[in-house]
């Protein structure tokens, strides 16, 4: 999907800002975390929902990762501004 496909999602209403935590797997993958103390750096996405596809109802685009919360609140908060119009519109999963 490109950037304007995502800004069109959102103009539509179908796009939104999310952030969460994750850690680092002994195999080198990741997997979000709700857990403090196991949380290595925290995720950036946009999720857009795609209702035409009833295989996959929505895609994920993935900004740089962040190594502390409020470096990647700040990153949430600017792409939710750009994005939506607002910079509270943003999701901590």
């Amino acid at each position: 999907m490109e950037y304007s496909e995502i800004i069109q999602a959102a103009r539509e209403g179908r796009a939104s800002v999310h952030l969460h935590g994750f850690c680092n797997l002994p195999d080198g993958g990741q997997e979000y975390s709700d857990d403090p103390a196991a949380i290595d750096g925290w995720a950036i996405y946009v999720r857009v929902e795609t209702p035409g596809d009833p295989q996959q109802p929505f895609d994920l685009h993935e900004l740089p990762d962040h190594p502390t919360f409020e470096s990647a609140k700040g990153a949430a908060h600017a792409t939710a501004l750009q994005l939506l119009g607002d910079a509270e519109a943003w999701h901590h999963d």
